[in-house]
């Protein structure tokens, strides 16, 4: 009676412990499908209490700084996460530990306690470069002087034109000829001290702006002085046609030698300007005056990185399964690059090569400009130059060296016939390859492959083992706030685990590649090719031949069509130059206006006045392929995703499904199998 019991109570207990595990087993299962809803999903970073070391090569360049060192970030600790200022001072701690010479600060300028830290920050800037400080103060003042004098002149001049003319017995007929000049005399007269009160904001620090704006003083000026220099001798010399019959000879003679005095007067101011050597302190009092920034200051120069390159990939809010990184590798390399800039005796000069008939280096309306670019690469201590092709020479540079040619085709380029501009463009790119001068190479599409024409950019490529499909364009096919299925000519990238410095400062920051055309390595003699950034495949995404160049697609859509693989859009080619020992290096990014103003410097509100660029990599791969370009590797940041340990890359979804499944129900599975087979074990 005693064994039927017992059976009885094996079997009891067996089945209730069955029964516990299923229900154990599918109550996993339901949070596992429950927290798959992204709204109830919590994030857990480890990263924000592991210990961090830095990099060797970081460790090496900190300890053998020679001299006094410091950086001081500059950052109001309210508007930023606690986890990234942990981080930035955990940076700042290992870098102090490795230089002994290195003095690391944070300093909140909002916080009433650092006030003074910062104002020490600010008289030590200043005291370094006392000397240039005085000599641009001198320049301001007389530049300022003779825009006064020129606005006190107008008002004189006005009267002493309209006097001059009103003797003409046919002063009608000239009024369309010299109404022009006598209005805009007037409003000169008018308004020219609103001009002068903008350079007093300027020059006088405020709470937003605790330095002078050297910078924005100067370019008003400049600009102001020179147009008025060039209207007030062309009006002197027009003068001189003017006939003189029924006027007053000696008053008009007058007036012409009080222009040219003038405009001579103006001209001087403009130049003295124009001869003011570059100041770190000025370049570091536009960048505070945003409100955050990274001030290294070194025993003979100074620089600063803008918060924009610093905290960017943490103030643009995480897409569904994007990886968030650290951003203390970010902060690392950043900071290593930006001393390895102020320990460089020579920067490399950077050439923008254009067709235009107008400065791509000043701000258009439009915004098909390159402001940002040109503006991010000086503030780094490069040479930034220009060459218009069509209104002047190759610009003459030292044979040794360092720089890089960026080539920039024009936007507004359509149809079959390339314009003077840009076949002028074309024939300066390939003499400048021929010369073994290192390029960056940006493609536009074109018409031309589709109607069994070659394009010439990319039969420009071929000698160089890099064929460029230049008349296919990749699409994306997305859904409209209304569901309506609309064609994106756009791209971003943010993963790029190519083996290449590039690659390696681009990787987890945004990169933003309009209208890409697909690149392939074709092989090349004696030459060394490398994959740099791809696009990776997707079922919305494909390759369009019959593609327009207008931002309205029309009926243009996916069809069913999809991208099976992925497809290359940045390539590099190097090779060392025969009997020379030169090394070139080419880059060729199969976008054309990814660089410019209108898509590279698009902001993002990060709280209060202040703001972030959305897509960061587009300036980093400005800055980094340069750098490289001109030989300076050392220059080139490694991006932080590159420092951290690999991951999967181009799982298919199906994949994905299965290994997601894998670790839900089988590892519990294996665990939950592994205790009944010990429980009959134990039992029996």
């Amino acid at each position: 009676m005693s064994g039927r019991n017992t059976g009885n109570s094996m079997v009891f207990n067996w089945g209730r412990s069955m029964v516990f595990l299923l229900a154990a087993a599918v109550l996993v299962v339901s949070l596992v499908m429950v927290s798959m809803n992204s709204s109830l999903r919590v994030r857990l970073d480890a990263t924000k209490t592991r210990a961090y070391s830095l990099s060797p090569r970081t460790t090496a360049l900190l300890e053998h700084l020679e001299g006094a060192w410091r950086i001081a970030v500059v950052m109001v600790e309210s508007e930023r996460d606690q986890a990234v200022a942990r981080q930035i001072d955990e940076v700042l701690d290992r870098a102090a530990a490795a230089a002994p010479n290195l003095q690391v600060d944070r300093i909140d300028p909002s916080d009433p306690s650092s006030l003074s830290e910062y104002e020490s920050l600010l008289l030590a800037l200043r005291d370094r470069e006392s000397e240039g400080i005085k000599a641009h103060e001198s320049a301001l003042e007389r530049g300022e002087g003779a825009f006064a004098e020129l606005v006190d002149f107008a008002s004189t001049a006005r009267s002493r034109l309209d006097s001059i003319l009103a003797s003409r017995a046919d002063r009608q007929s000239v009024v369309e000829e010299w109404g022009a000049l006598a209005s805009a005399l007037q409003l000169l007269a008018d308004q020219g001290h609103l001009v002068l009160d903008r350079i007093r904001e300027e020059l006088q620090p405020d709470g937003m702006e605790p330095l002078p704006n050297y910078q924005a003083a100067r370019a008003i000026l400049i600009e102001g002085l020179q147009q008025w220099s060039r209207e007030l001798k062309s009006a002197s010399r027009r003068m001189r046609m003017l006939e003189s019959a029924t006027v007053d000879q000696a008053r008009l003679q007058s007036l012409q030698s009080a222009l040219d005095q003038q405009a001579s007067k103006l001209a001087v101011a403009a130049d003295g300007l124009l001869r003011l050597e570059e100041l770190d302190y000025a370049v570091i009092a536009a960048q505070l005056g945003e409100g955050e920034a990274a001030v290294i200051i070194g025993p003979d120069e100074a620089m600063a990185i803008p918060a924009s390159q610093l905290f960017a990939t943490n103030l643009i809010p995480d897409e569904v399964g994007q990886v968030r990184f650290d951003q203390r590798f970010r902060g690392e390399q950043v900071l290593a690059s930006a001393i390895a800039t102020i320990q460089s005796e020579q920067m490399p000069t950077v050439i923008f090569v254009h067709g235009e008939e107008r400065s791509i280096l000043e701000p258009d309306p439009m915004q098909l400009d390159a402001t940002g670019a040109s503006a991010i690469l000086s503030s780094a201590r490069f040479n930034v130059l220009e060459w218009p092709v069509t209104l002047g020479p190759q610009p003459a540079l030292p044979t040794d060296a360092p720089r890089a040619w960026v080539i920039l085709p024009s936007a507004m380029r359509a149809g079959f016939e390339l314009s003077k501009g840009e076949r002028r463009l074309l024939e300066e790119t390939s003499h400048l390859l021929d010369q073994g001068e290192s390029v960056l190479i940006n493609l536009y599409p074109s018409y031309m492959p589709r109607y069994g024409q070659p394009d010439p950019w990319a039969s420009l490529l071929d000698p160089y083992g890099i064929e460029a499909l230049t008349g296919t364009v990749l699409l994306e096919e997305s859904l409209d706030e209304a569901g309506e299925p609309v064609v994106q000519m756009f791209q971003q990238i943010n993963d790029f685990p190519a083996q290449h410095p590039i690659s390696a400062a681009l990787n987890g920051q945004r990169l933003l590649l309009p209208l890409p055309v697909p690149i392939h390595a074709s092989g090349g003699t004696g030459s060394r090719l490398g994959q740099v950034g791809s696009i990776a495949a997707g079922e919305a995404r494909w390759l369009e031949e019959e593609w327009t160049p207008s931002e309205d697609l029309g009926s243009i859509r996916r069809n069913g069509r999809s991208l099976e693989e992925p497809v290359d859009v940045i390539w590099s080619h190097e090779q060392v130059i025969p009997g020379t020992g030169q090394t070139q290096r080419i880059l060729v990014v199969g976008s054309g206006p990814w660089m410019l103003t209108n898509i590279a410097d698009v902001v993002v509100s990060t709280g209060g006045e202040r703001v972030t660029l959305l897509n960061p990599g587009n300036h980093e791969l400005m800055f980094a392929s340069v750098a490289w370009l001109s030989g300076m590797d050392e220059l080139v940041a490694k991006g932080p995703l590159s420092q951290e340990v690999s991951r999967l890359r181009d799982l298919s979804s199906t994949s994905q499904g299965f290994f997601g499944w894998l670790l839900v129900l089988g590892l519990p599975g294996c665990i939950i199998l592994l205790g009944v087979v010990v429980y009959l074990r134990r039992r029996n």
